[in-house]
């Protein structure tokens, strides 16, 4: 069986849009809920949605400070009973079925970690509709973008995908999560990594990661999620993107420059990361380069 992780922040009205998605989910006979340190209702929102569900174990726990995503869903992934948690947000639905074809690719494909593909839904559309209008992607972007060392969850390819890391809304054991641990380090600013780090150094010791057409969540609208979480300003968000990748890239880029075949070191490819960021956050929304351009730099 399944457990679902669920780590918050003054977000019971993001949650109450979401949560009955996880408690519908096959296969899940536990979900742990960790507040860090909110002080909105969102105990009640749980409590209330719970009584509806009298055949999953739900579990409330509450930091008595803010300690950050990474302390939060090790907390979750320490109270579990079961060998297979499958982390959640706060304001992302799940789509029927999430939980236990993650499940099976992890006992037929033998993967580590397994994800479904994550997307956002336009302004008032319902989870099915999003499904459908994004089916196996919607953009020609390379998968992995090893310039800036992320996923584009939007990237259009067929069935299933190994990676070197995926999405937050992925589901790995127990026993692997405790064996490497979230890394707290990622508690300030927007987190930006923190769920990239555990599974890059799982992906350097040789597990599987692998990203399924056959299942999506789904995130609210950005207009629906005006606070709570990690909401920075741009200004924020940028310093901290910044930030944490420095981190991550001392703790892994030299173990990995191989594996990735990628040719310069990591202070070109730190000084690289922070120029193209720069211009993500800064130039690119008021200039569009040529295609080709774009396609270069992601190479």
């Amino acid at each position: 069986m399944i457990t679902i992780v669920v780590p918050t922040y003054n977000r019971a009205y993001t949650l109450k849009l979401v949560v009955h998605t996880f408690f519908e989910q096959e296969g899940v006979s536990e979900i742990i809920f960790v507040n860090d340190a909110g002080t909105d209702n969102t105990h009640e929102i749980i409590n209330e949605v719970a009584k509806k569900y009298n055949n999953i174990r739900t579990v409330y726990l509450k930091n008595n400070v803010g300690k950050g995503a990474a302390y939060s869903r090790m907390k979750g992934v320490n109270e579990s009973t079961n060998e297979y948690v499958l982390f959640c947000d706060d304001d992302d639905f799940l789509e029927p079925g999430y939980a236990n074809v993650c499940h099976k690719k992890i006992i037929e494909q033998g993967a580590s970690i397994v994800s479904g593909r994550h997307l956002y839904r336009l302004q008032k559309e319902n989870l099915s509709d999003a499904v459908q209008r994004f089916s196996t992607g919607i953009s020609k972007q390379r998968t992995f973008d090893k310039l800036r060392f992320k996923i584009n969850t939007d990237a259009c390819f067929q069935g299933d995908l190994i990676v070197p890391f995926t999405h937050g809304i992925f589901m790995s054991t127990k026993s692997l999560l405790e064996k490497y641990g979230l890394d707290s380090f990622y508690s300030k600013g927007n987190g930006f990594r923190e769920e990239t780090d555990v599974q890059f150094r799982a992906f350097i010791d040789g597990h599987n990661i692998l990203v399924t057409n056959e299942v999506h969540a789904v995130h609210l609208h950005p207009s629906e999620v005006r606070h709570g979480g990690q909401r920075v300003s741009r200004l924020k968000r940028f310093y901290w993107t910044i930030f944490y990748t420095n981190y991550f890239f001392k703790k892994y880029f030299d173990e990995s420059r191989k594996k990735l075949n990628i040719p310069y070191n990591k202070t070109i490819a730190i000084l690289l990361y922070s120029i193209v960021e720069t211009y993500v956050f800064f130039i690119r929304p008021f200039i569009i380069l040529p295609a080709r351009v774009v396609q270069r730099l992601q190479r």
